[in-house]
């Protein structure tokens, strides 16, 4: 499944990169995957954790399993989208802020579907209805906790729109994702580039 994660995750970030051009082409191609991977690798001991509170009685593979096959769902929704965010990158106003709110969208609807497609994997894992319930919860609360991490770890190893010589932004540059996203909202809202 991470060979495919990797792949299909590459594939998305690939085509990011050809509207940034230059570097930026082989950049996002390795960022993406690595983005998605790490944040899961950060975020695994939480979802096995959680579970064992929950009352489940899975090993940390079969939890990890779990949530790589939620992610595998959201990166070959994501590059179903391809086709449509790809057209809105090449054809449309060419806008960053458009483009940048455009990707954020398909990632934010992809990784909701994963989620469920995760989350009902964990249901099916469990024969007890207390315990399926329980554990189903704590999946779909970790899904968010999940994006949230991803949200800002995506964050720290922009740029993915911008044609640049460096693999990530200078440490220096501060703020957090949410504050470029309520800027970005009322750039797409209010007009600009």
């Amino acid at each position: 499944m991470s060979a495919y994660v990797v792949l299909l995750a590459g594939l998305y970030g690939l085509v990011l990169g050809i509207y940034a051009g230059g570097w930026q082409t082989l950049y996002n191609a390795v960022k993406l995957p690595w983005v998605l991977l790490v944040t899961l690798a950060l975020s695994a001991a939480s979802l096995y954790v959680l579970n064992a509170i929950a009352g489940a009685r899975m090993s940390v593979a079969q939890t990890v399993a779990i949530a790589l096959t939620g992610l595998l769902a959201t990166v070959t929704l994501l590059v179903s989208t391809l086709p449509v965010v790809a057209f809105l990158m090449f054809c449309g106003s060419r806008s960053y802020s458009v483009t940048v709110l455009a990707n954020v969208v398909a990632f934010a609807i992809c990784g909701w579907y994963g989620a469920r497609f995760a989350a009902d994997a964990m249901a099916a894992m469990h024969d007890d209805e207390a315990v399926r319930r329980r554990c189903v919860a704590v999946m779909q609360v970790w899904m968010w906790l999940y994006g949230l991490v991803g949200l800002q770890m995506a964050w720290l190893l922009r740029p993915y729109f911008r044609q640049t010589e460096v693999f990530i932004r200078p440490l220096g540059e501060g703020g957090n994702v949410f504050e470029a996203l309520v800027r970005l909202v009322l750039r797409v809202v209010v007009g600009g580039p």
